[in-house]
This record gives C-alpha cells, structure tokens and sequence, in this order.
C-alpha cells in the first residue's frame, strides 16, 4: 500500500475516533463516569487534530502528484524546439494580389 493511500486512511481513522469520542454520552452514558472526563475530551481534540492533519498532508501530496502528471505539451505533438521553420514556396504564395498590366489596354 502507498504512503498517500495510508495518510488518508489514519486520517480518517483519527476523525471517526473523535467523533466517537466526543459523542460518547449519546453512545456510551456510563464512560463519562468511569473516566476523566476532561481527559477524554483532550484525547477527541488530539485525534481530531491527527486526523485533519493526516488529511492535509494527503490532500497536498495528491495535488502534487496531479500537477507532476499533467504534460506541458499536447502529445503526439512534436517538440516545438526541434521543428525548424520551412522557407515557404513564393510560387505556391496565393495570398498577395497581382494588379493588371497597364501597357495591354485595349484603347
């Protein structure tokens, strides 16, 4: 498994963790009773900061692995460095205008 796919599933793991944590009186009612409340409480803050900071960081690699694999250029395009410009044709040239010859008029 890839580090990136570890990142997000500690991440996720951490901000399930607090959740759980910080609804313990719903889920639990008797835990608030048998531990240190404010104990538990810091451990929901710690794992909910883990967690979001484990998904930071696989956020930020996941954008920098996008941004390594897009192409500067179109493939299947050739390298604009090593195409040497052509000498065009003038005989092949159909966009200058000829102007009518001013000895052959019919006067």
């Amino acid at each position: 498994m890839l580090v990136y796919k570890l990142r997000l599933g500690l991440g996720l793991l951490f901000l399930v963790l607090s959740g759980v944590i910080f609804a313990r009186s719903w889920i639990a009612p008797r835990l608030d009773q048998q531990f240190d409340p404010l104990r538990l409480n810091l451990g929901g803050v710690m794992a909910l900061v883990f967690g979001g900071l484990n998904i930071a960081r696989w956020y930020a690699m996941r954008a920098a692995r996008r941004a390594w694999a897009t192409p500067v250029r179109s493939p299947l395009q050739p390298d604009p460095s090593l195409v040497r410009p052509k000498i065009p044709n003038p005989e092949l040239d159909f966009t200058r205008q000829t102007t009518p010859d001013t000895t052959d008029r019919g006067d």
